[in-house]
């Protein structure tokens, strides 16, 4: 079925109408005559894969990476660097526009990108113990797929990859801890690489970012992309306001750590007790509270200035979200993982007006995509 993209949505994907009907493309950038295929068929929309290019972009290159279309890490090598965040940019808007309900957006939105090339310093593994393979899952499938060396994850990473044996005895512990991939059976083993060495499971190290050296482990969340992490703790650190700070979500203390010595009273609410402990390392002068934001807010209903929530994909839960407006801060500096959910819930923030924005394309390669908003009380 040859399909005309009319724009870019969420992850990545074009948007071609036929019949009526909404249908995604993945594969596929705006402007392209596409061949497809449907994949999968729902009432509101389908979705399909780009299977020969008919009409091309401009914007369109060739992927980087030979087991592009075979490994199931990254789905958009079809763009370069740039074009990628400036597509997030705009998908970013539309969804502000289209889900939000927002007309009043700042203009000019800066899109921040680095290189594709040996930017990952996290990574999962999986071990196929009785074949003795170690790789990542084959797009679409439960098949692992073996390579000496991946293009985006760091030098001492792809080591590990090529030299197999310490991924095998991981593995083996892995199994015995019952850390293994339900659907697959595989052991999952975690990676993450430091300043100065990698660490896998628990042992930390220290990734220093922005002068600050962050203790991480393998098997917690930490930005992967080291070098354009500090545009993000920029924009967080410069917008916050005021001498009373809440970090919700506050993982391993990275948006505390930010205000160390400044004399601003911060608070760090995380529900993973593993992220909390290395947080009161990393921002040791923080109130660290183990709990779920909307249990814990409930219960506290102190005024704050500014408020910094990086929630999880799914976004803020309606009874987060209310408690938050509840407390009535100045500012609100919200993270987001994905700008669809993000737009529904500034849709909701009424009272407040989008000052700033920004767009760090962290994944670069892929339609996974990181923006950071500035709300202010009106």
């Amino acid at each position: 079925m040859a399909l005309r993209i009319e724009k870019m949505a969420s992850e990545a994907v074009g948007v071609a109408h036929e019949d009526g009907k909404t249908i995604l493309v993945r594969g596929a950038l705006s402007g392209e005559l596409v061949e497809s295929r449907v994949v999968e068929s729902k009432p509101a929309y389908s979705i399909a894969e780009t299977v020969g290019i008919i009409e091309a972009s401009p914007l369109r290159i060739e992927p980087r990476c030979p087991y592009y279309g075979i490994c199931g890490g990254c789905d958009f090598q079809i763009v370069s660097e740039k074009t990628s965040a400036d597509i997030k940019r705009d998908i970013l808007v539309d969804n502000l526009r289209r889900i939000g309900k927002i007309e009043d957006i700042p203009e000019n939105i800066p899109a921040y990108y680095g290189s594709f090339s040996g930017y990952r310093h996290r990574a999962r593994f999986h071990v196929d113990i009785a074949r003795g393979k170690c790789g990542f899952l084959g797009r679409k499938s439960s098949s692992i797929i073996e390579l000496d060396c991946c293009p985006v994850i760091s030098d001492r990473l792809n080591a590990l990859l090529k030299e197999k044996k310490t991924l095998l005895k991981a593995g083996r512990d892995a199994m015995f801890s019952n850390r293994v991939d339900r659907v697959t059976g595989f052991a999952e083993v975690s990676a993450f690489d430091g300043d100065d060495t990698l660490t896998l499971g628990k042992d930390e190290v220290t990734i220093t970012i922005s002068g600050i050296g962050y203790r991480v482990n393998a098997d917690v969340f930490f930005q992967s992309n080291p070098s354009l992490l500090p545009h993000l703790l920029s924009f967080v650190k410069e917008n916050a306001t005021g001498e009373s700070l809440m970090d919700l979500y506050s993982g391993v203390g990275t948006f505390s750590a930010l205000f160390e010595g400044s004399g601003k009273r911060v608070y760090a609410v995380e529900r993973s007790k593993g992220c909390l402990e290395l947080s009161r390392k990393n921002a040791p002068s923080a109130l660290s509270f183990t709990a779920d934001v909307a249990l814990w807010g409930k219960k506290s209903g102190r005024h704050v200035d500014t408020v910094i929530v990086d929630p999880p994909r799914t976004g803020l839960s309606a009874e987060a979200l209310s408690l938050i407006l509840s407390w009535k801060p100045e500012r609100i500096i919200y993270v987001s993982c994905n700008s669809s959910t993000l737009s529904r819930d500034v849709g909701r923030m009424t009272g407040y007006k989008i000052m700033k924005a920004s767009v760090f394309d962290f994944y670069p390669g892929t339609g996974h995509d990181e923006s950071a908003l500035v709300l202010d009380r009106t």
